[in-house]
């Protein structure tokens, strides 16, 4: 039986593209300061040996896992199902593309949720934590901040002053242009079916349809 080729390494692929091996390091890890035709004969040479990179040194190294997690809520309409789905694959790509690993876990509620984070970041050394369905008073968002640990939110922040990295749905603007449609078809008595008050969610959907209904004179219902 033939035994497999020798496992690429930073040395290897060095010389094959003809760097040293700071070079490559710092195309794997800061490629901004690599000139881009150097940068693109390093890939090729990435490429051609298939190199990857050793993550146990770089954990022993650096004191990173090279990895994020993110809880995993249950469905109980099928329709969440497909967005989360797309959801966590959009994140596995990203964080892929990255050389960083996507860890998903699940929790009954918030409270187990932090308990999780604790867990996670002694056991695993997770570096940093994608918060999914935030809400008014949300405690998660408010202990990751205290520890000072990494993470950014898929969900928007409830209140004033928060710092962290958000990216969220434009609710307001989307009821607004449903609305808009079918007022502009000739409807004017139009309802709105809201969410629980306290997620924020369903208060910033009906923002969208009021402002809406204010715009037609006169005033739809």
């Amino acid at each position: 039986m033939a035994k497999p080729p020798p496992r690429a390494t930073v040395t290897s692929v060095a010389a094959r593209a003809g760097v040293s091996r700071q070079t490559v390091s710092n195309v794997l890890h800061s490629p901004d300061v690599v000139q881009p035709d150097t940068r693109q004969r390093v890939q090729a040479a990435i490429d051609e040996l298939d190199y990857r990179p050793n993550l146990a040194a770089r954990q022993m190294r650096t004191s990173r896992s090279q990895a994020i997690a993110v809880r995993i809520m249950p469905s109980e309409d099928g329709v969440n199902a497909v967005v989360l789905d797309r959801f966590v694959h959009a994140l596995c790509s990203a964080a892929q593309r990255h050389s960083y690993h996507l860890v998903v876990f699940t929790a009954p509620d918030d409270g187990r949720e932090i308990s999780m984070y604790r867990h996670l970041g002694t056991t695993l050394n997770i570096d940093g934590f994608v918060v999914v369905g935030t809400h008014a008073g949300d405690k998660r968002v408010d202990w990751l901040t205290e520890q000072g640990i990494a993470f950014v939110a898929f969900g928007r922040p409830w209140s004033d002053g928060a710092e962290h990295s958000w990216v969220d749905v434009d609710g307001s603007a989307g009821t607004y242009q449903a609305t808009r449609h079918l007022l502009d078809q000739g409807h004017r008595s139009i309802a709105f079916l809201g969410w629980d008050d306290s997620t924020g969610v369903g208060d910033d959907r009906e923002s969208g349809w009021r402002r809406a209904l204010s715009e037609v004179e006169p005033a739809a219902e």
